[in-house]
């Protein structure tokens, strides 16, 4: 027992009084001592508990992360670094003048000798030139009618040219990448528009570019949602968002090529139901088990582990338990074994032998109402959900990657502190699902923008 504590309303003798205290009336002062202590649990933080590292009161000791070290500093295995290279197609060579005239060591006349190439230097630098704005006009053109005197008009101009004057799909794609990707405030945007490119845009021309963004975008977003449905594998998240002082959330849905994130005012199941009206029926669906998934539609189930051994740690915490000391070490050798190359049949095997070990911790007895006991009953009734990624080498253990997926609003939230529309909201929601579908399938987000704001099919089948 950590930390007890002796309620306020109990009576502590002195050392005087108790040495006054018959054998009977000792046993029942520790008696109704030990009935008035009360255990103090130790402050939850993120490596005990869903709190994110931002809101924690009390930092955690470093010895608890949950991460596994790498064995090295610096660049990890598998870190790809990028290095500046020298190209064979400079734009521009500029040739240095020779001015020697004699050898430098004997003094001979060398004004005359052939020279030849020593060595060549590259500056990477940008054509400021070609960045400036560029107005472009379009004409139409009409013929009267020599008949009847009626005038033809072929008005059949491209989508993102308006009447009089309008802004072309690169700025709009800069608006979007400035303000989804790099989290600028409008004020911000406004400024460096006018600072690189002498454009004079106004704030609300800024919300005006994003919001039709958002709007042609709207056909790569029915793509994206078309193939999560029938993917194999999704993981899902919802978080917080803030918008104009009230609470409302972004969902996420997602796997290694698609990401869908939503905003709603709801964190219901109701949400999954009118963006995936069929479910899920051929993937297995990774999320942290809140009750809005309790009716999901899908091939199979798994639980998010690394949410699970937050919860365990805190067990530990408060009641220093073997048995949850060997559950954690269980799940643990379990995510081990799953990077293994297995066939199939070994495969099954394996997660028959690990539910065998995990039914038996089940069975452990534990004092009622303890953080144990809560464990152990969230446990029996997840035990389907528990080891399901054994069987699948291509599902994860954790949701790992809906938390990395859902984490950008947060990023956005400390730098704006909150949307003040619901609209914007959902503009950014369907912006950032653009954004990260292309950087999972390594497409450059700034063109992405604009391919699709431009009118092409980027993610359509």
């Amino acid at each position: 027992m950590k930390n007890p504590k002796i309620s306020c309303q109990f009576y502590i003798k002195t050392v005087d009084e108790l040495d006054k205290l018959t054998h009977e009336e000792l046993l029942k002062y520790i008696k109704d001592l030990q009935k008035n202590i009360k255990q103090e649990k130790p402050p939850k933080n993120s490596t005990n508990s869903g709190i994110p590292t931002g809101k924690e009161i009390v930092t955690p000791k470093r010895n608890q992360s949950m991460r596994a070290t790498g064995g090295k500093n610096g660049g990890q295995v598998g870190h790809i670094g990028t290095t500046l290279k020298q190209t064979d197609t400079p734009d521009e060579t500029i040739n240095i003048e020779f001015k020697i005239d004699s050898c430098q060591k004997c003094g001979f006349d060398i004004s005359k000798v052939l020279a030849k190439l020593h060595e060549k230097r590259q500056v990477l630098d940008l054509d400021l030139h070609d960045t400036l704005q560029k107005i472009t006009q379009y004409q139409s053109y009409s013929k009267e009618c020599p008949e009847c005197g009626h005038i033809n008009h072929d008005n059949n101009y491209p989508d993102m040219v308006a009447p009089h004057i309008s802004y072309g799909k690169n700025i709009m794609a800069l608006v979007v990448y400035l303000s989804v990707v790099h989290y600028l405030s409008y004020t911000r945007i406004v400024e460096a528009l006018q600072t690189m490119y002498k454009i004079t845009i106004s704030e609300g021309t800024v919300d005006n570019l994003i919001k039709r963004a958002s709007k042609l975008s709207s056909h790569e977003i029915e793509a994206i949602v078309s193939q999560l449905s029938i993917a194999d594998r999704v993981g899902i998240d919802e978080t917080g968002v803030k918008v104009n002082g009230s609470r409302d959330w972004n969902w996420v849905f997602q796997n290694d090529t698609c990401t869908f994130i939503v905003h709603n005012e709801s964190r219901g199941s109701q949400v999954i139901e009118e963006n995936f009206e069929d479910g899920f029926v051929n993937a297995i669906v990774i999320h942290d088990n809140y009750s809005s998934y309790s009716q999901l539609i899908a091939n199979d189930e798994q639980l998010c582990l690394a949410h699970k051994l937050r919860d365990l740690n805190y067990a530990i915490e408060c009641d220093n338990s073997q048995v949850m000391k060997d559950m954690k070490l269980l799940l643990q050798e379990a995510m081990i074994d799953h990077k293994l190359n297995l066939l199939q049949s070994q495969r099954e095997i394996l997660q028959e032998n690990y539910l065998i070990m995990f039914d038996k911790l089940l069975k452990t007895e534990v004092k009622e109402k303890s953080e144990t006991y809560k464990q152990i009953k969230s446990l029996k009734k997840a035990r389907d959900k528990i080891f399901t990624f054994l069987l699948y080498p291509h599902v994860p253990p954790d949701n790992n990657g809906s938390e990395r997926a859902i984490r950008n609003v947060k990023v956005k939230l400390k730098v704006s502190g909150q949307f003040k529309s619901p609209q914007g909201a959902k503009d950014y929601a369907v912006l950032r699902s653009i954004i990260d579908t292309a950087r999972k399938r390594g497409m450059n987000e700034f063109d992405t923008i604009r391919d699709i704001v431009g009118g092409g099919s980027v993610f359509r089948m």
